[in-house]
């Protein structure tokens, strides 16, 4: 099984992961040149910060649609960035807010001069003296918090992969397997210190600025760069802090019993499961379904509540009780950087679950694998969580537009060489065509941190879009922030 799931590009990433802001150029420039960019900014920042024209110095999960910056400014102090922010502004030079590289959306326009922030260094992570609420810096790794929270005897309602940088991903709405119990994850954030497009610093939170609070929970990249949040965690002793989870494969004919036992469940807040496909890897790159479930309890309860999935005879069953700083394990190895990978999203109502559709996205993907074996590391990966926190938390709390959609499909093409784009493209929009076609819903609604880029904006942003294009004209009306589902 392990060498099933190590050819899956990446899980969960609901995540995404994600890049913060940016800004457009609207008007021919002089290239700086790195000596400028040292002398100019260099002697305003920090100490502990830098600054490279190698754009290797922010990675990206994936090559395709990838950011391609002429200089990279690493940041060690909140203060880099409005230095940067401001700098930028003056020599109107487009820039991009990155945490940890793992947004994979196309819709990033650097230019020739462009400039990346790279955020890993604001990776700070304090907790209050009774653990229920942490500070954390604008590019804190999921893995660090989780790992400084379990030490402590808390946890956060957090994405799966470790390697996300936490703030993108629950920005854009945020997917936790936990968030049955504790909402999503615009629902953890509790103040915001945001640098604005003038380069001015400003501390979000309901009373304050309570406009944009709406907007950067959602929306987020167009109105600001988030240097700091204080967030909700949750505490646990350690020796109850577990999860029960792990991978289920089955044959292939019963894909259609396993999809209806799925609609079947009934998901209560402390379950979610996922399925996917993916291949056994090189040389046979046999193709398989896998069922993930999670439980957050022990392993008794949790066959109980997942017996239906059990009653269809898996080929393989790899479930356990897991510790909270282990929870995110099994998907390291889904973090590597590199690669072409242009992922399409559709997001489905629990009527999406629709076994006669499942199975024709199952061939297309065993053909597709089949047909082209240097794209045999693609996926597809279908989440399904419990909603009713998010639902009873109200849409009017925050931009996120989709809290009652419970299920988040992301098609993920997988490959080298970008002569295979026309192909995978083709394949991934094919794929997100066949689920939306029984996706239950009343209009097309896809989850921004797993959509591709070419969707139309009520897509992203729901029926709330005209608000937020309006906040855009009041917050940022030079549409400075415009690298990431720009709303201008």
């Amino acid at each position: 099984m392990l060498s099933l799931l190590l050819t899956i590009p990446t899980l969960f990433l609901g995540p995404a992961a994600l890049l913060l802001t940016s800004l457009p150029q609207s008007i021919a420039v002089t290239c700086p040149t790195l000596s400028d960019l040292e002398h100019d900014l260099g002697s305003t920042l920090s100490k502990g910060s830098s600054i490279s024209a190698t754009a290797g110095d922010a990675p990206r999960w994936s090559l395709y649609g990838a950011p391609k910056p002429a200089f990279v400014v690493n940041v060690s102090a909140e203060s880099d960035v409005v230095s940067t922010v401001r700098y930028c502004n003056k020599k109107n030079i487009i820039f991009l807010a990155q945490s940890q590289g793992n947004g994979w959306a196309d819709t990033f326009r650097l230019g020739n001069c462009g400039l990346v922030i790279n955020m890993a260094g604001l990776n700070k992570v304090a907790f209050n003296k009774d653990r229920t609420i942490a500070s954390i810096g604008g590019g804190a790794q999921v893995k660090d918090m989780v790992l400084a929270a379990y030490n402590i005897g808390t946890r956060f309602s957090n994405p799966t992969c470790t390697c996300l940088g936490f703030l993108g991903a629950v920005l854009g709405g945020g997917i936790a397997r936990s968030q049955g119990l504790y909402g999503q994850g615009v629902d953890q954030v509790l103040s915001l210190n945001v640098v604005t497009a003038s380069g001015n610093s400003l501390r979000v939170n309901p009373r304050s600025h309570p406009d944009l609070w709406y907007a950067m929970r959602g929306a987020a990249p167009n109105f600001g760069i988030v240097t700091s949040a204080h967030v909700k965690a949750y505490p646990v002793p350690k020796d109850q802090n577990i999860a029960w989870e792990g991978a289920i494969t089955f044959a292939d004919d019963k894909l259609e019993p396993l999809i209806k036992a799925i609609y079947d469940l009934d998901l209560q807040p402390e379950m979610e499961i996922d399925f996917l496909f993916a291949t056994s890897g090189p040389p046979l790159n046999t193709p398989a379904i896998t069922a993930i479930p999670f439980f957050l309890g022990n392993a008794s309860a949790a066959r109980v509540a997942f017996a239906s999935i059990f009653a269809l005879g898996p080929l393989s069953d790899e479930t356990k009780e897991i510790p909270y700083d282990h929870w995110g394990d099994f998907a390291n190895s889904f973090c590597q950087k590199g690669m072409r990978k242009p992922a399409y999203g559709a997001s489905l109502a629990r009527q999406g679950l629709d076994p006669a559709t499942w199975r024709a996205v199952y061939e297309e993907f065993k053909t597709f694998a089949a047909r082209y074996p240097e794209a045999a590391g693609s996926s597809i990966l279908a989440e399904y969580y419990s909603v009713q926190k998010a639902v009873a938390n109200g849409d009017a709390t925050s931009s996120y537009p989709f809290r009652d959609v419970p299920i988040h499909v992301v098609t993920i093409p997988q490959y080298q060489n970008s002569s295979f784009d026309v192909t995978a493209n083709a394949w991934g929009a094919r794929v997100r065509s066949l689920l939306r076609s029984t996706d239950g819903l009343d209009k097309n609604s896809t989850y921004i941190n797993f959509a591709h880029g070419d969707e139309p904006l009520n897509e992203i942003y729901g029926e709330d879009l005209p608000k937020l294009q309006k906040l855009k004209k009041r917050y940022d009306p030079q549409n400075k922030f415009n690298q990431w589902f720009p709303l201008a």
